[in-house]
């Protein structure tokens, strides 16, 4: 499947000025997060999927603004898109989401939305030392699978450990925000170790992930690191270069 990345804000000037976020398309009809700015989310949308009426999903993977911004206006020009949120959603984020009358789903536990594409139901993760929950997406093209997180506040052992409590076929991508921007080297390390625990073999890291743990792990995947750039295209199916 082809991933576009819609919109990414990584870098701490991007941070300063509210450019910050995450909006990737899945293939032409699924939408995983919408970003913090919506009018340059919607005019990046338009660039890499012209017919919006196409796009029949999004997956909010939290309740943050950085990641929910750009669903107004997507509302505006296509309010038949289902839009899948985590039960715990803050019941003002709630509102402000079931207020643009598009069909909403609390998703508690795994669910298929299209052929291959799966969310994870809400994980239990913290922010700021407060409970937030966190859901993924699944892309299975077996034998390849692909996870996408948009911050992966729960850490990502928990990601991938309910990844493979669910699916038998080998982490081929890892893609999106991994939430390591504050992390100590030591956290960091051990981000690592999980990833090779799990078997994951390439990664795309973007968001907030951060600088220092972006540089570690392009140096320890080597040609298995994919960079992610605004406006770009990745394929899950992609081999790895030996």
């Amino acid at each position: 499947m082809q991933i576009r990345i819609v919109a990414t804000g990584s870098t701490p000037q991007e941070r300063r000025e509210g450019r910050w976020g995450l909006s990737l398309l899945l293939g032409e009809s699924v939408l995983l997060d919408t970003f913090g700015m919506a009018d340059l989310f919607w005019d990046n949308l338009c660039k890499v999927r012209g017919d919006v009426s196409r796009i029949r999903h999004v997956v909010l993977s939290h309740e943050h603004w950085d990641h929910i911004e750009g669903l107004e206006k997507l509302a505006e020009k296509n309010s038949t898109v289902t839009v899948y949120i985590c039960p715990h959603t803050e019941a003002s984020v709630k509102a402000w989401i079931r207020g643009f009358g598009m069909p909403v789903v609390e998703v508690d536990d795994w669910l298929e939305i299209e052929k291959g594409v799966f969310i994870s139901g809400e994980i239990a993760g913290t922010w700021s030392g407060n409970p937030l929950w966190e859901q993924i997406v699944v892309i299975q093209e077996q034998p390849w699978l692909s996870v996408l997180t948009g911050c992966a506040h729960p850490g990502l052992f928990p990601i991938l450990q309910r990844v493979q409590n669910r699916f038998a076929d080998p982490i081929t991508l890892l893609m999106g925000g991994f939430h390591l921007m504050n992390s100590t080297e030591e956290g960091i390390a051990a981000a690592v170790t999980a990833l090779r625990m799990f078997g994951v073999q390439r990664i795309a890291p973007t968001h907030c992930t951060g600088e220092p743990a972006v540089s570690i792990l392009r140096e320890t995947f080597g040609n298995r690191f994919v960079p992610v750039e605004e406006g770009g295209l990745i394929n899950s199916r992609e081999k790895i270069q030996e």
